[in-house]
């Protein structure tokens, strides 16, 4: 009878056991004598970034432990949060975190660390292989553009797998993440409108899955067919300009910056265009990402950019860049003699054709 007891007894505690792990995480780090002092574990909520755990390195072993009531994005930090160590998907199970080649190496977790998990290894996969092409490139320069198509078309299969993906795991907080987390590295509004639809009403609801929904009702204010945001700012030569107000056929919105070498070199092009069409009803405004007055006017002068230039001198901070959804520039808006936007991101050879067949049009 005892017997039984006690075998009653350790099943019930085997029992609680598991129903306590699986109501708390756990994270045991094994650094060896890489990681010294005091780290800390941070979550990326609604809230803003949370501090939600200290744990000491002794002997580059560490320990946090907690509960999460929903999966949430954390990143394991030094005190002075000037480094990003590692990132998971913490929720309640048991993680492992060790020194790999070149990085931290988190393991274990539950099913939304396991996702992400094969998110990032596609993503991998592409760094590796744009490391292979720039090598041969370096090596080959002379067969670049063979190379770059080669890799458009790893590129165009890693985006086929990775929308499979989320369609997979179309209700995970993980799949939200990811179409977040890559908005900036989306250019085209159609491919983020296909990779939200993909989700799920859950993944929708996330913060991230909200994050996306925002951007798509602010690329919408600037999709082809909209009329483009007006906006006033500061011209280089004084003075105020007005976008509805200025009066063209046809205007070019050119965000650029001082800085940025590529801008500088459409420049280039811009000069040629602007010539070219400035008699037949062509505008080319200007507005420059610079928060440096002296730098954006240098510019100018040497780039001879003798048309219509304007900027609030935010940076990054660009309030017109920021209506404009602007993810990285040269970034142009073509627009018609109404304002509306006719096209996006055309330069060179391209822009110069749009121009061109706008202006016949209005003839």
């Amino acid at each position: 009878m005892k017997r039984i007891l006690f075998t009653v007894c350790m099943l019930l505690g085997c029992v609680l056991f598991t129903m306590a792990q699986e109501d708390s995480y756990k994270i045991e780090g094994k650094l060896g004598n890489t990681v010294n002092g005091k780290l800390l574990l941070v979550a990326n909520t609604d809230k803003g970034m949370l501090d939600i755990g200290e744990a000491t390195v002794t002997n580059g072993e560490f320990e946090f432990t907690g509960r999460m009531p929903e999966v949430t994005l954390v990143y394991l930090m030094p005190m002075k949060k000037n480094a990003l160590l590692a990132a998971l998907m913490l929720e309640n199970a048991y993680y492992t975190i060790t020194m790999g080649t070149n990085e931290l190496v988190v393991e274990g977790g539950g099913e939304a660390q396991k996702i992400w998990r094969e998110f990032n290894d596609l993503d991998k996969s592409l760094a590796r292989k744009r490391q292979q092409i720039q090598a041969q490139v370096q090596m080959n320069p002379s067969q670049e553009a063979g190379l770059q198509r080669e890799f458009k078309k790893i590129v165009d299969k890693a985006d086929a797998e990775e929308l499979a993906l989320l369609k997979k795991y179309n209700n995970s907080f993980v799949a939200a993440y990811v179409v977040a987390s890559k908005m900036a590295q989306i250019l085209d509004d159609a491919k983020l409108k296909e990779r939200y639809e993909a989700l799920g009403e859950e993944a929708r609801a996330t913060i991230y899955g909200k994050q996306v929904a925002d951007e798509l009702v602010k690329l919408e204010k600037v999709t082809v067919g909209a009329v483009a945001p007006n906006f006033s700012a500061p011209l280089a030569d004084g003075g105020v300009l007005s976008l509805h107000e200025t009066k063209a056929k046809v205007k070019v919105v050119d965000f650029w910056a001082s800085w940025c070498l590529p801008c500088r070199q459409e420049n280039v092009n811009l000069i040629k265009i602007y010539k070219r069409y400035r008699p037949k009803g062509l505008e080319i405004i200007s507005v420059s990402i610079d928060d440096n007055k002296q730098a954006w006017l240098s510019a100018i002068g040497q780039d001879g950019c003798d048309w219509k230039n304007v900027s609030d001198l935010k940076g990054g901070q660009s309030e017109i860049a920021a209506d404009y959804c602007v993810k990285g520039i040269p970034c142009t808006f073509i627009l018609d003699g109404e304002n509306r936007i006719v096209a996006k991101n055309l330069r060179g050879k391209d822009l110069e054709k749009k121009i061109d067949e706008m202006l016949k049009k209005k003839k």
